[in-house]
Formats: structure tokens, C-alpha cells, sequence
């Protein structure tokens, strides 16, 4: 695995978390199935808060790794932890190569990567603009697109919020996409469709009881 994680404080960590958000979220998730079980695969959530990638992880069947922003990894206890948990970061403000090659060589071994398309968390938990920077690595690494929707993080842990509060978490996992051709429009165009599908996914859970 080019992010170099542990598989046994991976699965630990995920079922710790699996019982901590049916106890304080009450988590719920559909489309599982939508996921492989084995080979690369690109998942898409919206983003909106710090809970998002266990809540995209969590559910699955599988071991997934994490591209995030690189200040997480001088933080003091976080900064040791991510890495161990197959995430690997990116500079946010720049045109990261290296965390570009990373995320394709990644899926090109067959792991699953989430990958946020808006870049950062939402400020008022509006689904934002998709960078198509996940549209060229897709194709890049020639792997499947799943679009995840969330709901009920930015509720829970919205920005400015110290500590997360109780709250009702829903996750939806969407059909696989092809992988777009690696040309400019093609990348934009896939990424304006990846936006629309996780769109039509919110409306969805936001539809359920």
C-alpha cells in the first residue's frame, strides 16, 4: 500500500467507532453494497465537517485510505495517528504533485481512496464546488468513481464548534462511475455529473425518516 498504514489499529479504531456512532449519531448508511469489496476505488463525499471521513469509512466492509490537508499531520497525537490509518496528506493551497502521484499509485494497487472534491470543509454546510482534481486521478489510475453523500455532520460538528454534540448521522453510497478520459473537459465534465449525483443523494437522506 503506498499510504503505509496498520491494518489491526485500522480495524480496531473502526469498530470502536462503528458502536461510538450508533450510541451518539445513531448512524445509518445505505448503498454499501455500491462499494467493491476489492480493487481501487474512488469514493467522493461532500464535506462539511471533521466527522466525515470515519463516517465514510466506517460503514464499509473494507479498509480505506484517506487523502488529507498536510496541517493535520504536525498536529501532536493526530499527527502520529492519520498516517497509521492509511492517510496521507496534500497541501491544500498548492498544486501537489506528489500527493497527486500518491492517491493514483494508491488506487492503482488496489485500495480504496475518499477523496473530498470541494477541497475543505463546508462553512454552512451547503454542498460546495467540485475541484475536478479527483476526476483526472480516477482516470489517471483508470478506477471506478463512487459519490458518497452525508448528512447530519455539519449538525453534529460544524466549523467553529469545539466539540461535537449529538446528533442524527446518515450516509449514502451511490453506483460506481466509470472513470472519466483524462482530458481537461472530460475531467470537468465528470466532476459537474459526481456533483449532481451526490446532490441527488443528500436530497435522498434527507428524504428518509
Amino acid at each position: 500500500m503506498a499510504a503505509v498504514g496498520d491494518t489491526l489499529l485500522y480495524a480496531f479504531f473502526q469498530n470502536a467507532l462503528r458502536l461510538a456512532f450508533t450510541l451518539f449519531f445513531h448512524i445509518r448508511a445505505w448503498g454499501t453494497e455500491n462499494v467493491p469489496r476489492r480493487g481501487g476505488v474512488l469514493l467522493t463525499p461532500n464535506h462539511a465537517s471533521y466527522l466525515d471521513p470515519p463516517v465514510v469509512g466506517t460503514p464499509l466492509p473494507r479498509q480505506i485510505c484517506f487523502m488529507a490537508r498536510s496541517t493535520l499531520f504536525t498536529a501532536p497525537l493526530l499527527g502520529r495517528l492519520i498516517p497509521r490509518l492509511h492517510a496521507f496528506p496534500v497541501e491544500r493551497d498548492a498544486a501537489d504533485l506528489r500527493a497527486i502521484r500518491t492517491a493514483v499509485s494508491v488506487l492503482a494497487e488496489g485500495n480504496g481512496l475518499v477523496l473530498f472534491p470541494e477541497g475543505t470543509r463546508s462553512p454552512d454546510g451547503r454542498l460546495g464546488e467540485f475541484k475536478p482534481g479527483f476526476a483526472l486521478v480516477a482516470a489517471k489510475a483508470r478506477v471506478p468513481v463512487v459519490p458518497v453523500a452525508v448528512d447530519g455532520t455539519f449538525e453534529a460538528w460544524p466549523r467553529g464548534r469545539a466539540l461535537p454534540r449529538f446528533g442524527r448521522i446518515r450516509v449514502a453510497y451511490g453506483a460506481p462511475m466509470a472513470a472519466p478520459p483524462s482530458d481537461k473537459a472530460a475531467c470537468l465534465q465528470h466532476a459537474a455529473e459526481v456533483r449532481r449525483r451526490v446532490a441527488e443523494l443528500l436530497e435522498e437522506l434527507r428524504r428518509r425518516e
